[in-house]
């Protein structure tokens, strides 16, 4: 049963950043219905900690999209919309953790392996985004992670090293809030470091495998672009590479099971 006091309280705080979130256009109206939808489920579930964890991920990475965006644009690889994300991001982000937190829900009591799972859930999608929002801003060019091929920015599969530091700081983000705040009990403060970070690392490296091989490219008729979208320069693209099915939320969904499933090898090894 939800105290009520936290049931108040969860009400207030989604829906003071889903204004902010859409202030600074962030995420869009269905894709902050979404996100506010998600966010109650955890902050019932995990508390306030666990709230924490999935608003630092929406907040930083936001933020982080948002920079540099013209170079971004000019390298052909930034979000469209100026960055305003959408249902479809929210729920290959976070449909996963969400459906973790609905599983501690339903347990009769905190339960490390899932509080696990779910910090690993989002910082494989955390570390994933910064990944590819930091890396976009590296001077050098992407390669591919299988042949380290040379690829142009925002190709599925490419990766840098700048993109990995940003990955790598996005876990220790969260393993420090988890640390300093106690915020995910009844998982050790000790295990949060090895989740977080190797979650970012884990689900920023699966992402890039199943981009390159199986990930949706399309190409533009209008602009003679490749792109990972359906719809470039207001037509539909010309499937080229990849799988229909395969597309970006697809993938981020893949990367954020990868991040849980580390999130759970890491508590039944410890």
């Amino acid at each position: 049963m939800l105290d009520a006091m936290l049931l108040l309280e969860s009400v207030a705080v989604v829906s003071l950043l889903s204004v902010i979130a859409l202030r600074l256009r962030v995420l869009d109206i269905a894709g902050t219905a979404l996100a506010a939808l998600l966010g109650l489920i955890v902050y019932w579930a995990f508390g306030r900690g666990g709230f924490l964890v999935l608003a630092l991920f929406v907040v930083v990475a936001g933020i982080t999209t948002k920079f540099g965006y013209m170079k971004k644009s000019l390298k052909g690889g930034a979000e469209p919309r100026m960055g305003l994300r959408g249902w479809r991001n929210v729920a290959g982000n976070g449909l996963l953790a969400a459906l973790i937190a609905l599983a501690q829900l339903m347990s009769p009591e905190p339960n490390e392996v899932l509080v696990s799972s779910y910090l690993g859930a989002v910082s494989a999608v955390f570390g994933d985004t910064m990944a590819t929002e930091v890396g976009l801003l590296s001077r050098g060019q992407p390669r591919l992670i299988l042949g380290l091929g040379r690829v142009q920015p925002g190709t599925p599969g490419g990766v840098t090293l700048l993109g990995y530091l940003g990955a790598l700081s996005s876990g220790i983000v969260l393993s420090g809030a988890t640390i300093a705040l106690g915020a995910l009990n009844p998982m050790s403060r000790s295990l949060s470091i090895p989740v977080a970070i190797g979650g970012a690392i884990v689900g920023t490296t699966v992402d890039s495998l199943v981009g390159q091989l199986f990930q949706a490219i399309y190409a533009c008729d209008g602009c003679g672009a490749l792109t990972e979208h359906s719809l470039h320069c207001g037509r539909k693209g010309r499937l080229v590479k990849g799988y229909r099915i395969v597309g970006n939320q697809f993938v981020n969904f893949v990367a954020s099971l990868s991040g849980a499933s580390w999130g759970l090898a890491v508590v039944l090894a410890s």
